[in-house]
C-alpha cells in the first residue's frame, strides 16, 4: 500500500511539473535518485514514468494541462519535405514540341498549422510551393537557383460539436463537421476523380453515424460528405462554374476470417455552369466546340474555340477491401475499383472512366521496414470528368480531328487529361522513422487517336521525409 500511495504522488507530481523542466531527460533524473536513496524500486521508477507520459498525454489531448501554456496545447504543426527524380519518355512526335526523353529533378515542401480556437472551431492554414498550379506543388529545379514562391495551400475554419454537446446529447453529435474555406478533399474518392493535391474551395458538411449492428451484418457506419465548391467566379451567380456534390457511403469495422473492412460509396458531382465555358486550367483533352459545330458546318474545318461543349453531372461508385490477414497469417492486401459516368453526354460513349487496383502490404507505413506494393489500370474517356480534376500524372491524350489546324494537339500526351489508358505500378518502403522511398511508373496510351498512338511512360522515384 505504502509503494503504491508513493507512486501515485509522484505521478500526479511529475505529471503537474514534467512540461517545466527543460528536457524530458531531468525527470529521467529525478526518479533515478529516487530509486538509487531506496525510495523506489527499478520496477516502480518505470511505472511512475510511464504513467506520467500517460497522464500528460492526456491533458494535453484534452486542453488540462497546468504546466504548458494554454496556446501550445491548442495549437499543432508539422509538414513534410520531397525530393524527386522524374523521367518521361516515348517516341518523338516530330513536331519539335515534345522531346523524346526528359529528367527533371523537383522538390516540394509544406508546412502547416492548425489551432484549436474555441470549443467549436478550429482554424488552419498550410503553405506549400510550387506556383498556381491547383494539381500540383512541385517546384523543378531551374531558373539558375532563384527563388521559389510559397503560397497558401489550404486555409480553412472547421466547426464541430464540443465534447459537452456531445455528452449531453448523445454519441449522434460525434462525427459531424462543417468546413468553410480553402480545405482536403472532403470525400471518400480516388485519383481518376481528385487529384490529391487539389484543395478545393467552398463549404463542404461530413457526418458519419454510430456503429450499427445487426445479427446478419459486420458492425458498420454509414456516412455522408456534401459540398458546395467554387469552381470560378464571373461576377454574375448563375453564371459562375460551380461543383455540387453528394456522396453517401458505408464502411465496416474489421470482420470475416481476413479481417476484411469494406468502405463502398456512391457520389454524384453536378458541375454546374461548366458548359460553353473556356476553363483557366484543363489539360485541354475534353470536347470543345468548334466554329463549324455552332453555324451548323457539319465538316469542322474551322478554328477551335475551345469552351467545353458538353456538362458534366459525374456518377461515381467506388469501392475498397482492405485484408489484414490470410487466415492464420498477418499478411495486409486489398482490392479497389472507381467507376464514373457522365450522365450528361452520349456522343459516341466517350462518357466512361475506370480505376481497378490492388496492394499487398500496410495500407499505411510507420515504422522503418513497412513496405507496400501497388498496381492499377485505368481508363479514362475525353469526357468522362472534367479535365483539371484527374490525377496530373496519369496523361490524356489530345483527338482534335483537324490534325491540320491543330497538329500539335492531336494525340500528344497531355499531364492529368482524359482520353488515356494505361497502367500505374508503385512501391513504397519505410527507410527511417518518418521517411520513405517511393518508385512509381506509368505507362499510358490514347484512347482514340486519328494520327498518333505511341505509348507514353513516366517514372518518379522520390524521398519524403515529415516532420
Amino acid at each position: 500500500m505504502k509503494k503504491f500511495l508513493v507512486r501515485a504522488v509522484l505521478a500526479a507530481f511529475l505529471a503537474m511539473s514534467y512540461g517545466t523542466f527543460a528536457v524530458a531527460g531531468e525527470v529521467d533524473v529525478l526518479v533515478n535518485k529516487l530509486v538509487e536513496n531506496g525510495v523506489l524500486s527499478p520496477a516502480d521508477a518505470q511505472i511512475v514514468l510511464d504513467d506520467t507520459k500517460v497522464a500528460v498525454s492526456k491533458e494535453l489531448s484534452e486542453g488540462k494541462s497546468y504546466s504548458v501554456p494554454d496556446w501550445a496545447q491548442r495549437i499543432k504543426w508539422g509538414g513534410d519535405v520531397r525530393f524527386r527524380t522524374q523521367g518521361d519518355w516515348g517516341k518523338s512526335t516530330g513536331n519539335g514540341r515534345i522531346a523524346e526523353q526528359r529528367i527533371r529533378e523537383r522538390v516540394r515542401g509544406r508546412f502547416w498549422l492548425e489551432a484549436k480556437v474555441n470549443d467549436f472551431t478550429t482554424a488552419a492554414a498550410r503553405f506549400a510551393g510550387g506556383g498556381t498550379n491547383p494539381r500540383s506543388t512541385n517546384d523543378t529545379l531551374d531558373g539558375y537557383w532563384q527563388k521559389d514562391m510559397v503560397m497558401f495551400d489550404q486555409y480553412y475554419i472547421r466547426f464541430e460539436p464540443s465534447r459537452e454537446l456531445v455528452k449531453e446529447y448523445g454519441k449522434y453529435f460525434n462525427d459531424l463537421k462543417l468546413w468553410a474555406g480553402k480545405f482536403p478533399i472532403p470525400f471518400q474518392c480516388s485519383e481518376l476523380v481528385w487529384d490529391s493535391d487539389i484543395n478545393p474551395t467552398g463549404i463542404a458538411l461530413q457526418y458519419v453515424s454510430p456503429d450499427i449492428m445487426t445479427s446478419y451484418l459486420p458492425i458498420f457506419n454509414l456516412y455522408s460528405n456534401i459540398g458546395m465548391l467554387w469552381i470560378d467566379e464571373q461576377a454574375v451567380f448563375n453564371t459562375d462554374p460551380l461543383l455540387w456534390a453528394y456522396q453517401i457511403g458505408a464502411k465496416t469495422e474489421p470482420f470475416g476470417p481476413l479481417g476484411s473492412k469494406v468502405n463502398i460509396a456512391t457520389t454524384l458531382y453536378n458541375f454546374a455552369n461548366l458548359q460553353n465555358k473556356t476553363p483557366a486550367v484543363s489539360a485541354g483533352t475534353n470536347s470543345r466546340w468548334w466554329i463549324g459545330d455552332i453555324g451548323g458546318n457539319a465538316s469542322r474545318n474551322s478554328s477551335l474555340l475551345g469552351t467545353y461543349k458538353y456538362e458534366f453531372n459525374v456518377l461515381d461508385l467506388l469501392v475498397n477491401i482492405d485484408n489484414t490477414r490470410i487466415f492464420d497469417f498477418e499478411f495486409p492486401y486489398g482490392f479497389y475499383g472507381d467507376f464514373i459516368y457522365n450522365l450528361s453526354c452520349h456522343e459516341d460513349n466517350d462518357n466512361k472512366g475506370i480505376l481497378l487496383g490492388g496492394y499487398i502490404g500496410k495500407k499505411k507505413l510507420k515504422n522503418p521496414g513497412d513496405w507496400k506494393g501497388r498496381a492499377e489500370w485505368r481508363f479514362i474517356e475525353r469526357n468522362s470528368i472534367p479535365d483539371f480534376m484527374p490525377d496530373s500524372d496519369f496523361y490524356g491524350f489530345g483527338t482534335y480531328t483537324n490534325a491540320t489546324t491543330n497538329p500539335n494537339v492531336n494525340g500528344l500526351p497531355a499531364e492529368g487529361g482524359t482520353n488515356g489508358k494505361g497502367i500505374n505500378l508503385a512501391f513504397e518502403y519505410q527507410l527511417l522513422k518518418n521517411t520513405t522511398l517511393n518508385f512509381e511508373y506509368y505507362w499510358m496510351k490514347p484512347i482514340k487517336s486519328f494520327d498518333k498512338r505511341d505509348p507514353w511512360n513516366l517514372l518518379q522515384i522520390d524521398v519524403i521525409t515529415k516532420f
